[in-house]
């Protein structure tokens, strides 16, 4: 198990010596010759290519040096390909490890802690929703923050204007690694609100009329995607223009004849594909822990749902809501802690001790993958856990 602190030590300490050695190093020659010779940056590279993918991003962030040396075209160190494992510690454990989250990275097989304070107290706080490394955090249930738990980035948003007491339902986030641009929605009842980079404040905008409150909603490609918790339609805003978001598509569900024990008592989900085709999931865990699944996808062209056994070799991250591309572990759904648990500060593992984290494989119909082996016998009790897919892109340190 490794630490990524602001200092973080590797578990090979002749590398992290060596590339505290090679910084100094560095500096020094910098501020004594500035017609220094390319030798340093050779140096420099030549220790990237040796890096893993998290190492690289550690060392990257040494100096300006390292920085622009890790972005030379003949350093080819890619973001992850499966998705990894992020817990958020319980309040209620006293914490004597200074820990602010764990890591779990499960085709390495590695786990991470982060220790060190991040701003402000993750255990109090609730993530809402994740954008590659970026995390939106609910902080007293007025405070937001963005936060990168690999570069410690933190962004404060304006605070949440409510006075019933009211606690968001749901969130997503949108964050452009390229441009350093952003996206926030929340919704509470039939209350909407985004802020985008540069806002002052949140604004509000009433997207849907008779149709209940919302269950779910997901966004992609300048997209939101929202689920009504009556008709259960699927109703498409387009955020793309600079004024209110503007209604371009509904998509009624109409298939009540499949599967009646799920219709009805099953939680609603809603996903999109890579390629922006819309999906509902109906799950349903009874108290035996077997899991009950159902995908449908909607047909663009009749407006009709139909049952599907294949998510055409993609890989869905059930929290985020979106499938992304899957070279192990395909046609795959990452469950993680379900929303009413992690609303209601319920522990991941059950009174018989069966863990919530799971991989099912939706053609088979059957879950083939558990954790237990990352909060049994945990020194500290973890209240949420989420699957995310990691980027790296150290321009927001600019």
């Amino acid at each position: 198990m490794e630490t990524l602190s602001p200092r973080p030590r590797d578990s090979s300490r002749w590398r992290w010596s060596y590339v505290t050695w090679l910084s100094q190093f560095t500096h020094q020659n910098q501020k004594d010759d500035s017609n220094q010779p390319i030798l340093i940056p050779d140096l420099v590279r030549s220790i990237l290519e040796r890096l893993s993918f998290v190492d690289f991003h550690r060392a990257r962030c040494i100096s300006s040096v390292w920085y622009t040396t890790s972005e030379s075209s003949f350093i080819r160190v890619t973001n992850p390909t499966t998705p990894w494992l992020i817990f958020f510690p319980s309040q209620h454990v006293e914490n004597n490890y200074n820990i602010s989250c764990k890591l779990y990275d499960p085709h390495e097989n590695k786990t991470y802690i982060v220790r060190g304070c991040l701003g402000f107290d993750l255990s109090r706080s609730r993530c809402l929703a994740s954008s590659g490394s970026w995390f939106l955090m609910l902080e007293s249930s007025t405070k937001f923050h963005l936060l990168n738990m690999f570069t410690r980035v933190r962004i404060t948003l304006p605070a949440l204007e409510l006075t019933d007491g009211s606690d968001v339902e749901n969130a997503v986030l949108w964050v452009d690694e390229e441009r350093k641009d952003y996206l926030v929605v929340w919704n509470i009842a039939s209350n909407f609100a985004y802020h985008k980079k540069g806002d002052n404040s949140w604004k509000r905008f009433e997207p849907l009329k008779n149709q209940g409150c919302i269950i779910d909603m997901v966004f992609k490609e300048s997209k939101l995607y929202l689920l009504s918790s009556v008709t259960r339609d699927v109703t498409v805003l387009d955020f793309s223009g600079n004024d209110s978001p503007v209604e371009c598509a509904t998509f009624p569900f109409n298939r009540y004849d499949d599967y009646p024990y799920l219709i009805g008592k099953g939680h609603y989900k809603l996903a999109v594909t890579l390629s922006g085709e819309v999906l509902i999931i109906i799950v349903e865990l009874d108290q035996r822990q077997y899991l009950r699944t159902a995908v449908y996808k909607i047909d663009p062209k009749s407006s009709e749902w139909r049952r599907i056994k294949s998510l055409e070799g993609e890989t869905l991250l059930f929290d985020l809501g979106l499938t992304v591309a899957a070279k192990v572990m395909k046609n795959c759904i990452y469950f993680g802690n379900d929303q009413f648990d992690r609303n209601n500060g319920i522990s991941l593992c059950d009174d018989y001790n069966y863990n919530r984290i799971r991989i099912y494989h939706v053609r088979t119909g059957f879950v083939f993958q558990v954790f237990e082996h990352l909060t049994a016998f945990s020194t500290i009790l973890f209240k949420d856990a989420r699957w995310f897919l990691p980027t790296f892109g150290l321009k927001w340190l600019l």
